[in-house]
């Protein structure tokens, strides 16, 4: 049986890990920083690791679920990190939110260790992550991806393979980016309907019948209501991947002006102290500004 080593147990990660120990995988687990999940996973029968080096060494196969590449490349580097310590013949499966240049210049180190890489960018939260139904965009070299695909149909239902390494974390980029553009559209919509004097209780009802879409049905009833807790994905976290949004535009000279609307818009958002706030608290930058807004 192939030897999983997980980290990264957090809300993402504790249900993919709990799926391949379910599905018969040996797992071994790098310490989190809060005790429960490891406890929870630890009492399914995985093997917490308070080493990434003693963790990458017992492995066949090493998944990384981490909010962005500063954290992937913490974990890798240094004499007592994953690159120094992963057998040749093992593969590493990133399936956090990175920078593809970071990825990229990742995989050159653990190719020159006989060790590969596979981004993994995937989608359909936690509700996905628990029901073992995440959806992959894969990239890298086809014997790695093969050599991986067991351990990712324990914790998914869908693969795309869409190009050479850095590709997959480009898409999971490209598609977090597309959400939060369209929860800034949905929250604008509002605006209008607010100031309009519509309520909008009925405004979503109407769009949900005449023009849904996943953005509106997930963030629109808690603008609507203005209650925001808990967050599902933060500013911060928004903020952090339309970064990396501009630095792939730049490189690849194209234009995304919709996107830059959107991205300054959660940035005034920041600014007012809401980086761990979720998302959809941009309905604050309009609502109470004038009678109508105030109905929402």
């Amino acid at each position: 049986m192939t030897r999983v080593g997980f980290v990264g147990v957090g809300a993402m990660g504790e249900p993919m890990a709990a799926n391949l120990l379910k599905k018969g995988f040996e797992v071994g687990i790098l310490k989190h920083r809060r005790a429960e999940p490891a406890s929870r996973l630890s009492a399914l029968g995985a093997k917490v690791q308070t080493d990434a080096g003693a963790l990458a060494r017992t492995s066949d196969v090493i998944v990384l679920s981490l909010p962005a590449s500063r954290q992937v490349e913490a974990v890798m580097s240094g004499p007592g990190g994953i690159v120094a310590h992963a057998p040749s013949g093992s593969v590493i499966v990133d399936c956090s939110t990175s920078d593809p240049a970071s990825t990229r210049a990742l995989g050159a180190q653990l190719a020159a260790r006989g060790v590969g890489l596979v981004d993994a960018g995937m989608t359909r939260g936690v509700a996905g992550a628990k029901q073992g139904t995440l959806a992959f965009f894969l990239g890298g070299e086809l014997r790695h991806i093969d050599q991986a695909m067991p351990v990712l149909k324990a914790m998914g239902d869908t693969f795309v393979h869409v190009g050479p390494l850095g590709h997959g974390h480009t898409a999971k980029v490209i598609s977090n980016v597309l959400s939060y553009g369209t929860v800034a559209l949905v929250n604008e919509a509002f605006m209008l309907g607010a100031r309009s004097g519509v309520d909008p209780k009925l405004l979503f009802d109407a769009l949900m019948q005449g023009a849904p879409s996943k953005a509106l049905e997930a963030f629109g009833p808690r603008m609507v209501s203005g209650e925001y807790e808990p967050p599902r994905v933060t500013v911060e976290h928004v903020c952090d991947d339309m970064v990396m949004l501009q630095s792939l535009a730049a490189n690849g000279s194209a234009p995304t002006f919709m996107l830059s609307v959107a991205q300054e818009i959660y940035r005034m958002l920041q600014l007012r102290g809401e980086g761990q706030a979720d998302m959809s608290k941009v309905a604050e930058l309009w609502r109470g500004a004038s009678p109508a807004a105030a109905k929402g």
